[in-house]
């Protein structure tokens, strides 16, 4: 029986499966920093993991040759739903991966397998969505800017995206619910985070002067006999035109 404290990250968490295979654990608890943390399942301190790129590039490596890279990638986006409980899900989805082998993503009638699927398939519907959902104004402090407010910690699949589809501006994306932004500054892009807003961004004029024009073409380019607000909900769900220039 262990008990790992992680630093929350993906990296962190591989880093702690890293240890925990090394040390041949098989009940595990999983606890992420925080000020203050409940007490557990198992008693006495939690080992304190330091995060490191080696173990985690490591494990990866591992899991992909293994398993599948299919496989690593269901991982990563079952991690980042955010879920109660997901380390633990996904200590048992390696574990059983480590056992099965490449026939681990096949295995879609155990429950483990399932949920991962499940929990993977709908951090990337969202992902997806998003990328046509972000919308990046121009700030008077000279770079483009745009708020999201996701429900599975998405940012880390957009900004390689937008870095590749908007490499000619510094931007920034920034994921309130979080307080965490993805940065980029032509040469790459990184995460920031803990970062708050401490006032309403300030547009330039060209942009004011752009959403302008938007918002009326996105108004005139509509038919009125063929609105169907459910059919537009379906497509552009309520939680996700809060920042949409359209529908201000």
């Amino acid at each position: 029986m262990g008990r790992y404290r992680y630093d929350g990250s993906f990296e962190g968490y591989l880093s702690t499966l890293c240890l925990a295979l090394a040390e041949r654990d098989e009940a595990v608890e999983f606890v992420r920093d925080a000020p203050e943390t409940e007490p557990g399942l198992f008693d006495g301190p939690a080992i304190a993991v330091v995060t490191g790129k080696g173990e985690a590039a490591a494990f990866r490596e591992r899991f992909a040759a293994e398993v599948s890279p299919e496989a690593f990638s269901m991982l990563c986006y079952a991690f980042h739903s955010e879920r109660e409980g997901i380390e633990n899900l996904l200590w048992q989805y390696v574990r059983l991966g480590l056992q099965a082998g490449p026939r681990l993503c096949s295995m879609i009638a155990d429950k483990r397998v399932n949920r991962v699927d499940r929990l993977a398939r709908a951090v990337s519907r969202e992902a997806h969505r998003y990328k046509g959902f972000v919308r990046f104004r121009e700030l008077e402090e000279g770079f483009l800017y745009a708020r999201i407010e996701p429900e599975a910690y998405i940012i880390r699949f957009l900004a390689p995206h937008f870095a590749r589809r908007v490499g000619d501006r510094p931007w920034v994306i920034h994921d309130l619910r979080r307080s965490v932004a993805a940065v980029y500054d032509l040469a790459g892009w990184r995460l920031v985070h803990d970062i708050t807003l401490t006032g309403s961004p300030r547009f330039t004029g060209a942009e004011e002067g752009w959403a302008g024009l938007w918002r009326s073409y996105f108004r005139r380019l509509a038919v009125e006999e063929r609105r169907n607000p459910k059919l537009q909900q379906k497509l552009v769900p309520l939680r996700s035109r809060k920042y949409l220039v359209e529908f201000e």
